[in-house]
């Protein structure tokens, strides 16, 4: 059970949800707030409330002349684009499945972006050198949790983070280090209904290398962005 499943949610917050649920203002949201033209999809997971706090962080943290990765950038591409389209950086974008890849590169061009470099790549496996600004919206999901939504089964790897949710965010954690300039930053967005915030810092504080500079939060969810940066030595 989710933490929110205990808790009673503001109408408001209700009605937004049910929204995010219907296909088409999905495709709506990703086209006028993200400027995505998804024109094909690979599945039905347009975007969700973890990407909408992760464009904010976006907005806040990339600049002109930045090199930017976005690690699973599924198959929309759809912070990479948004990203590409907002600030004149040097866009790379990788996520494990091919299928998702190659959809995202046709995204891309019929969403107008700048050259956007993708790649297949298991989070760092297919990376190379340093860049100012991370991103990603990985899976957070457990298993156990994520398994009993029937809409999920098709694509595990959009959601499944493993029996505690934290698969991913531990492998990247443990790796990014190399990757981040000595100003560069990590943006990790995780909904705290599935992995709460202290679990996450505990996580931070424990890799050595990295600390947490802000978290950045909105009213409409329980998605935060971390922002994480390499800790003075």
């Amino acid at each position: 059970m989710r933490t929110a499943d205990l808790l009673p949610e503001p109408w408001f917050l209700t009605l937004l949800h049910g929204m995010l649920s219907l296909r088409w203002f999905r495709l709506a949201l990703a086209g006028w707030h993200f400027q995505v033209d998804a024109l094909s999809l690979v599945h039905d997971h347009i975007l969700d409330a973890t990407s909408l706090v992760l464009r904010k962080g976006i907005r806040r943290y990339a600049h002109d002349g930045q090199r930017v990765l976005d690690l699973g950038t599924g198959h929309l591409g759809l912070l990479a684009v948004y990203c590409a389209r907002t600030h004149n950086v040097n866009m790379v974008a990788v996520d494990v499945n091919k299928e998702f890849v190659e959809n995202a590169q046709l995204i891309a061009t019929a969403s107008y972006a700048p050259a956007i470099d993708f790649r297949q790549s298991d989070w760092f496996s297919n990376v190379d050198g340093v860049f100012d600004l991370i991103f990603s919206n990985c899976p957070y999901i457990p298993t156990e949790v994520g398994s009993s939504v029937q809409h999920l089964q098709p694509h595990p790897e959009i959601w499944d983070g493993g029996h505690d949710g934290l698969a991913h965010v531990r492998a990247i954690i443990v790796n990014v280090a190399k990757f981040l300039r000595p100003e560069g930053l990590l943006l990790l967005g995780i909904d705290t209904d599935y992995v709460e915030r202290m679990v996450t810092l505990a996580l931070i504080e424990q890799s050595g290398d990295l600390e947490l500079r802000r978290i950045v939060e909105s009213w409409i969810s329980s998605s935060e962005v971390y922002v994480i940066g390499l800790r003075a030595r």
